[in-house]
């Protein structure tokens, strides 16, 4: 599952993220202007001062002072020579791989959609990435060195435009291989997992016994299985009233249509995979454990893994994890029931049936007043999504009960959270209203899910379950993928161009080449400044690069304490300076790793419209500032030497 992190909502990330890229913006130009005044200082000596004020004035101008028009002809200008350069070589490299693709991705593995999408979401990354690096890195140093780059300072143009012109004309030219590839690329999934599966009638065997239909007939449910078509087969069922149905396999089932001849022979026609190619849209609740003697925490337990992303709750007892959904509205789930979907992890103390997943329970809970009723027992396999329904008539339930909640203070004194009384005679009704017996007043509902074998515990953390809130269209969700292709492609693009204005062709090519595989990294990088191993789980101490390599050389873990020498300490303060240099580092180069949606779209969730403004605004921040810093370092270089 791909979401296993917390997910930024624009509206609060948006104040915070703002005042963090100020105050960034400020420190860079404080550290620029004085870096500029040092060195007017070194070449003006005592008219330094005048002649700083002069060049910032102008530069600040020119930075404001800019044409559309004269942008829109330099990066047409910048379209034209990409062109020129055969860059749409780059699509034939991707619809060649295309071609060959289906040699090498196994239709018969278990998840083939996932296969398929991380392939072509994979390989334009790196065409498109690479593509743009290369021409970002030879277009302003080339034109330089060949003195082609008069034919525009000759222009009354100002070097803000010609920074601005080379990203945006840039961008025009990955753009249209990005759309391009976006369109082949779709073609390609749906057709290269499409497949079906026949149904014998006469293999199929009586379930239960026959009843009596409405009509007066006898109707007798059926139960077989299909063939089998690239390595799984579907467990296929037709009710007494002669309505059949797939069950899910391999994440997929598929349509089925009855055709009956003139002699009565009924033929059953199973259409292509529905349910593969997706973009669900959840709706995430707060998640709180109760412990195994009944109490409100936090956390769950540990079972002893290094990541602590999910907690655990123990099997047959009083454990459980409680998500509190709000803001739930009737209108906004047509049908009879409300789609549910679990990713639990499953945490075995002693095996059983390895082939048979570990039982649960799913409850809901009125928050307001505690009524409870327990809906249904499922069975869950580790990292496997589970779809589940909840009636909004609820008439098949098992244990009606008031559940108290409650806290256990440090103090050791017990504070139960107040509850509104429950009229009696509800606890004997026969049948509910989800919306109306357990949503709250403020428009809450509790889900509750328990462990029920001993021994056995069930692994969650908050994004795990989700109502689903139903689909988006799968041909959007992939041009959001391809979006964060892009996103990735315009930084890369905006530190090439900027990279450029200052330095030659090959270290602005390597340059560009560290910056964006240390942004496919970022996260890493992140995780070595602040200590930890993995996300949660801090070490004793930060290592830099000295003691890392002192640990390595004496065989001791991360996790152990080693004695205080003199070595160790001088070892320490040197690592201190390593790792600041490289805390500073973490927020200069952007974080790319986020800004890719492959993820979503290999496993079938939609990227949200606030995920996407956020990442479309950190690219926007980034971008402001490295035309300003391209457009100062060009002002500053003697393009005629």
């Amino acid at each position: 599952m791909p979401i296993e992190i917390e997910l930024p909502q624009l509206s609060s990330w948006i104040g915070p993220a703002f005042l963090a890229w100020l105050s960034a913006a400020l420190g860079l130009i404080t550290l620029c202007g004085l870096i500029g005044f040092l060195w007017c200082l070194l070449l003006y000596g005592r008219r330094a001062p005048r002649r700083f004020w002069e060049l910032l004035r102008s530069g600040v101008i020119d930075l404001v002072l800019v044409s559309p028009r004269r942008i829109g002809a330099l990066a047409w200008l910048t379209i034209k020579e990409a062109f020129g350069r055969k860059v749409t070589v780059v699509v034939l490299l991707f619809c060649v791989s295309l071609l060959f693709a289906g040699w090498f991705l196994d239709p018969t593995s278990s998840e083939p959609h996932r296969l398929y999408l991380n392939f072509v979401l994979g390989t334009t990354n790196y065409l498109v990435i690479l593509l743009v690096i290369f021409l970002a890195a030879f277009r302003l140093p080339g034109d330089i060195q060949n003195k082609t780059i008069f034919t525009v300072l000759t222009k009354p143009v100002r070097t803000s435009e010609i920074v601005t012109g080379q990203i945006l004309g840039l961008v025009a030219v990955g753009s249209f291989i990005l759309g391009t590839m976006w369109i082949i690329s779709y073609p390609f999934v749906v057709r290269g997992l499409h497949h079906t599966h026949a149904v014998n009638p006469a293999d199929l065997r009586p379930l239960g016994e026959p009843v009596t239909l409405p009509d007066g007939s006898q109707g007798q449910a059926l139960q077989g299985w299909t063939d089998p078509t690239w390595g799984h087969r579907h467990r296929f069922f037709v009710d007494a009233n002669g309505n059949p149905r797939v069950d899910m396999e391999r994440g997929h089932t598929h349509s089925v249509r009855v055709e009956k001849s003139a002699d009565g022979k009924v033929t059953y026609r199973l259409g292509g995979p529905e349910g593969q190619l997706v973009a669900r849209v959840p709706i995430y609740g707060s998640l709180v454990f109760r412990d195994r003697n009944g109490f409100d925490v936090e956390k769950g337990i540990s079972v002893g893994d290094e990541w602590t992303y999910r907690s655990y709750i123990e099997g047959a007892s009083q454990a459980a994890a409680i998500w509190t959904f709000k803001d739930l509205k009737p209108d906004e789930f047509p049908g009879d029931t409300i789609p549910i979907e679990m990713n639990l992890g499953v945490f075995r103390t002693h095996k059983g049936d390895i082939e048979r997943g570990i039982l649960g329970s799913l409850s809901v809970r009125n928050p307001e007043n505690g009524l409870m009723v327990e809906l249904q027992v499922f069975e869950s396999k580790e990292f496997s999504i589970l779809a589940l329904d909840i009636p909004k008539k609820i008439t098949r339930f098992s244990s009606v009960r008031v559940e108290p909640r409650k806290i256990k203070h440090a103090d050791g004194t017990i504070e139960y959270v107040r509850l509104k009384p429950v009229d009696p005679q509800v606890l004997s009704q026969k049948e509910f209203d989800l919306f109306r017996d357990f949503t709250s007043s403020d428009g809450k509902i509790e889900i509750w899910i328990r462990c029920l074998e001993s021994g056995q515990y069930f692994g969650m953390a908050k994004p795990d379950l989700y109502i689903r809130a139903g689909n988006r269209s799968f041909f959007l969700n992939l041009f959001k993928g391809y979006l964060g292709i892009w996103l990735q492609m315009v930084l890369a693009i905006g530190f090439g161009v900027t990279l450029s204005t200052f330095l030659g062709t090959p270290v602005t090519l390597v340059s560009t080449l560290g910056v964006t595989i240390a942004g496919m990294a970022h996260q890493f990088m992140r995780q070595i400044v602040t200590g930890e191993l993995y996300p949660g789980v801090e070490t004793p101490a930060r290592f830099g690069p000295i003691e890392s390599f002192i640990r390595l050389f004496t065989q001791e873990g991360v996790m152990v304490e080693i004695p205080r020498t003199v070595g160790l300490m001088v070892a320490r303060a040197i690592d201190s300076v390593f790792l600041a240099w490289l805390d500073l580092l973490s927020y200069i180069i952007p974080p790319m790793d986020r800004l890719g949606f492959i993820d979503f779209v290999a496993y079938g969730y939609n990227v949200s419209p606030s995920l996407l403004a956020v990442n479309i605004i950190t690219v926007a921040g980034y971008l402001v500032l490295l035309i300003v810093a391209g457009h100062f370092f060009l002002r500053s270089r003697e393009v005629a030497a």
